[in-house]
């Protein structure tokens, strides 16, 4: 089984919404994406676990956090 395949729907539209859209705070995810705000997080919080995403920001313990998809998904 894939990394992707192991993913829930949101995380993996939260997965899709990043690769197009770029780094994006968890409310622009769910914005884009159509997801309540908690879902969003979930969703990112399931991809950072997955290693597919991470916090770019340099604040990343400030209230809005910006994330991104690691290399290792961009490749």
């Amino acid at each position: 089984m894939s990394e992707s395949e192991a993913l829930s729907c949101a995380a993996k539209l939260a997965r899709v919404v990043l690769d197009n859209c770029g780094p994006l705070s968890p409310s622009e995810v769910a914005a884009e994406a159509r997801l309540s705000e908690a879902d969003a997080e979930d969703a990112l919080a399931e991809l950072v676990d997955a290693g597919l995403a991470e916090c770019v920001c340099g604040l990343c313990e400030s209230k809005e956090r910006v994330f991104a998809l690691t290399d290792s998904v961009e490749a």
